[in-house]
């Protein structure tokens, strides 16, 4: 992998990284958009430092079988990926992730969310409670 401060990932970099966002966090209902979205800003907020941290877990994931991590089936992704959530990149990755991909308005609408509501008065007359993916036997109300 090249990586330098000005270009920290090269493509297959990205694809990995990618790949290993919906491992993290997996939607079927999303593409892989808001996946890649979250690295690259990953890749633009790194320094050299994060740079190198980013190439060896992305050699990590590769390694972690006989085959590179993008040619793996589902489990086997997630297996290569259970086996480095204690190193700083999987943190790092997850943390990242995690703050991105639910931070992102293109992707609330998929979840029902509809975005920051204190600019227009709050939830109460907005229809807090119009969300239609959660029958009425799912909600209990204590009385």
């Amino acid at each position: 992998m090249v990586s330098t401060p000005d270009r920290p990932l090269d493509a297959h970099a990205v694809e990995t990284l990618t790949a290993m966002g919906r491992v993290l966090y997996p939607h079927d209902f999303l593409d892989d958009a808001p996946y890649r979205r979250v690295v690259d800003i990953v890749a633009e907020e790194a320094d050299s430092a994060q740079n190198a941290l980013l190439a060896d877990g992305v050699a990590a994931l590769d390694g972690a079988s006989d085959r590179p991590f993008l040619d793996l089936a589902e489990k086997e992704r997630l297996a290569a990926v259970e086996a480095i959530e204690r190193s700083p990149f999987f943190e790092t990755m997850r943390a990242a992730t995690a703050r991105h991909l639910y931070s992102n308005p293109a992707v609330w609408r998929h979840f029902g969310y509809e975005g920051p509501s204190s600019h227009l008065g709050g939830y109460i007359d907005r229809g807090f409670d119009d969300i239609d993916w959660i029958s009425e036997d799912d909600v209990r109300v204590d009385k």
